[in-house]
Order: structure tokens, then C-alpha cells, then sequence
């Protein structure tokens, strides 16, 4: 219905709104011309149906739709329009001004005003000095933060009332705004500096985590936050260069070994931990040329398993000793070409790791198998990409370490893990086998998984 056609129009309500007081209700409706009669003699353009409808009203209802004097419709369409067309910045300076909790709480629970509206009254609710379920009031407008903005509600009816709620929510969520909001929560900015139980503990942590928390609230968790918040921040993979110097000038062992585990940090700071933690920066930080040669004379071994290394870069530490060459085979990135030089000619340990390579073809690993079933008899039996009949044939062996790692292996025959299951020393390996427990799951007890 188009509601603008009612300004300067009568209506009759009978009950109430859903989303207003009586006077608030009264007073949007003013605002736009439209006056409410509830003489008999008045004939209005429009009847509306509200909660509460007492016994007299919904007689007097019943023979207005029978005598059909105006169309009647239910005041949830009439509440959604006036919420849609409330003035936000009106309405906060009149609630700032006002200091009214009860009204700011009623528009905190009004499902029709728009997000972006509700967030700006979240920050003028005052918390009194609590925490989200300590008081009635709290509970009231933690429920209503969750209830609104948590995927399929519907289905987790009781999240808004969990301590854990607002974390649920903020592991879903890729809302900036919200993220923020929650954050510069009073509740919240209490726990950051005085200390806090540990679900609200675990709150924080998911703000230090999460990939859509703001440049403003990060640098204030970093300079108020406790060493756990601060070593979070550090693993963050989008620190600005101005956070990552502020961590690393709190020189605290912790915060510093974090950040050089950490591959996106800049080499400014990198090129500051390497002498304290140079493994860790040769395996984890994205490499250019000047930073691959710094490294490449004392940490080849470590550099070998950065996956960020460039086709020339593999070619220099293939060059090397047989210990790189064998941590090198196991790179993710390993090129092809390389892979291939190394299966030609490599020492049959520098083979073995090209077969725990993830990136290995099936008809590698058999070609090999055919090359060397002894040999390599370990490796295959480990890898999940090993043919069936393959890791059939392997079952023969008398080598515990290779049915050991059958036993562990995903891909390994169902009906080969149940004979495991009858050897103690394998019986272990094949309970601790996902594939196998997914398997009795399903088809041993019907489990949908």
C-alpha cells in the first residue's frame, strides 16, 4: 500500500503498534499529516489492526470490515513504513538530549528500523558499566544485537541468549560496520583493559582475529590489549607497516617470534627479527631476490620449504646439497620441470620426498612403485594418492612401518582396515583413520556425514 496517500487523511487504529509506544506512534503519524479518530461518526480512510485488540474494539471491528467502510490491514505494514521513514539524525539527537533509556531501548528492539540505524543507537545505549547478561536491561539489547544480525536465527533460537553469542556472530559475519560497532562496545572496552572471564575472553580474541575488524579498532586492541590480544594481532596477515612497527617496538620475545612466523609482514621488519629468528623468516616470509640472498648461504634448508619461491630460486637450491634438494621436493610449488628433473635423477631420499609431495600425480607414484616397490615402499604407502591396488599390494609387507602408515592412510581399502583392526600393533592407526570412523558412521550406524 502506498501510505503516502494517507497525509492529511484520517485512520482508526484499534490496539496498538508493534514497533511504538502510543505516543510515539501518535507522533510519527503526525509527522506526516495523518490523524488518528476513534469517533464513530468520522469515517477514515484506512483501518488498521493493531496488537491487544480488546473484546469492545474487535466487535466494533468485526462490523466495520462487515459493513465495509474502509480497507483494513494489520499496523505491521503501517509500523515498517514510519520506521523507513524516520529522520536518524532527528532521532539521536533528540535521544542524546533526552537521555531517555526506556525510549532508546524500545527502538533497539524495533525490527523495522534499518541496520545502519540500529548500530548508531547500539553506541549510545549505556551499558552501566556491566556486562552483556549482568542485568535485564543488557540481556535485553545483547538478544536484540544477536537476534538481528545472526544467519538463520530461525534455527539457532537460543544464540542470543549464550554467553558465546556475540563470538558466534562475529565468526559469521563479514559486516565491517557491525565488526566495529561490537568492538568499541562498553562491555568490551572494560574486558580489553581490566581483564575478563573467558568467554568474553574468546570475544576478544575473535575481534583480534577477524579478517573485517577496522584499522581504528585494531591499533587500540594492540596498545590496550593484553599479551594473548597482541600476539593475535600479530599473525594477522593485513598488519599495516605502522602496526607491525608498534608490535615489534613493544620488544617482547612472544610478539616479535610471532611476527617473524608471520609471511606477510614487511622486510623492513623482517630484515630487524632476522638475526633472532632467521629460520623462521626464511621459511615463512615472502621472498624477493635481495631478501632470497641475504638468506640463501646459511638457511638453505629453511628457504627450501618457503612457498613463495620463484622458479629461479628453486633452480639455485636444487644446485645444493642433498638435504635441501629433500625438503625442496616436498614444496607445494615445486615446478614441474624441476619435479621432473629431480624423478630423473635424485637420490632415492630426494625421491621418496618427491612421493609425500601433495601436488604428485597418481601415475608418478605408480611409475615409481614400478621402479622401486622396496625402495619407496614407505612414501607410497603414505601417500592418499597411491592407486587401491597399490596399497593392496603394499598390505603384503612385513615392515610394520608401512602397514602403520596404511593403517593411517585416508585412501587406504575399507575392508584392508578392518584386517588392521584385528593386529594390536595397527588397531590404533585405524581408529584414529578419519576415512575409517566417517565410515562406520555411515554405513554401521547411519550417520549422515
Amino acid at each position: 500500500m502506498n501510505f503516502e496517500q494517507l497525509k492529511n487523511k484520517t485512520i482508526m487504529l484499534f490496539g496498538k503498534s508493534r514497533a511504538f509506544t502510543p505516543n510515539e506512534f501518535l507522533e510519527h503519524l503526525s509527522k506526516h499529516h495523518i490523524s488518528v479518530c476513534n469517533d464513530e461518526g468520522t469515517k477514515p480512510e484506512l483501518i488498521v489492526q493493531g496488537r491487544l485488540v480488546n473484546p469492545i474494539e474487535q466487535e466494533r471491528l468485526d462490523d466495520l470490515y462487515a459493513q465495509k467502510v474502509a480497507p483494513i490491514i494489520e499496523v505491521d505494514a503501517l509500523d515498517e513504513w514510519l520506521c523507513q521513514q524516520i529522520d536518524g539524525e532527528t532521532l539521536l539527537m533528540s535521544l542524546k538530549l533526552s537521555g531517555d533509556t526506556e525510549r532508546l531501548m524500545g527502538y533497539l528492539q524495533n525490527s523495522y528500523i534499518s541496520d545502519t540505524l540500529y548500530l548508531r543507537l547500539l553506541k549510545l545505549y549505556n551499558w552501566q558499566g556491566e556486562g552483556f547478561f549482568d542485568n535485564d536491561e543488557n540481556r535485553d539489547i545483547t538478544a536484540s544485537l544477536v537476534s538481528r544480525f545472526y544467519e538463520n536465527i530461525e534455527r539457532n533460537h537460543n544464540v542470543q541468549y549464550a554467553n558465546m553469542g556475540i563470538m558466534h556472530l562475529l565468526n559469521q559475519s563479514n559486516n565491517i560496520e557491525l565488526a566495529e560497532t561490537i568492538a568499541l562496545l562498553a562491555p568490551l572496552q572494560t574486558a580489553l583493559k581490566e581483564g575478563c572471564d573467558n568467554s568474553t575472553q574468546k570475544i576478544l580474541n575473535a575481534i583480534a582475529l577477524h579478517e573485517n575488524s577496522s584499522v581504528k579498532v585494531l591499533k587500540q586492541w594492540v596498545k590496550v590489549g593484553n599479551d594473548d590480544i597482541q600476539t593475535l594481532v600479530a599473525m594477522r596477515h593485513d598488519l599495516s607497516l605502522q602496526l607491525q612497527e608498534y608490535l615489534l617496538n613493544l620488544n617482547k620475545p612472544i610478539i616479535k617470534e610471532v611476527l617473524s612466523l608471520n609471511a606477510h609482514i614487511e622486510h623492513s621488519v623482517a630484515l630487524t627479527l632476522i638475526e633472532a629468528y632467521p629460520e623462521n623468516i626464511a621459511k615463512h616470509i615472502v621472498l624477493d631476490a635481495t631478501l632470497f640472498e641475504t638468506l640463501v648461504a646459511q638457511y638453505a634448508e629453511a628457504l627450501a620449504e618457503n612457498e613463495s619461491l620463484t622458479l629461479e630460486m628453486q633452480k639455485q637450491l636444487l644446485e645444493d646439497a642433498v638435504s635441501v634438494q629433500k625438503i625442496l621436493a616436498q614444496n607445494s610449488v615445486l615446478e614441474r620441470t624441476l619435479f621432473e628433473t629431480l624423478l630423473e635423477c635424485a637420490d632415492d631420499e630426494v625421491i621418496a620426498s618427491l612421493i609425500a609431495n601433495e601436488t604428485t600425480k597418481s601415475e608418478d607414484i605408480t611409475a615409481l612403485y614400478q621402479r622401486n616397490a622396496e625402495i619407496y615402499a614407505l612414501a607410497i604407502a603414505q601417500n592418499v594418492k597411491t592407486d587401491p591396488t597399490i596399497l593392496q599390494a603394499l598390505a603384503n609387507s612385513s615392515d610394520i612401518e608401512v602397514l602403520l602408515a596404511l593403517a593411517k592412510n585416508g585412501a587406504t581399502p575399507i575392508d584392508l582396515l578392518y584386517q588392521f583392526q584385528l593386529d594390536s600393533r595397527l588397531a590404533r592407526a585405524v581408529k584414529e583413520n578419519e576415512s575409517f570412523g566417517k565410515h562406520i558412521q555411515r554405513d554401521n550406524i547411519g550417520w549422515d556425514v
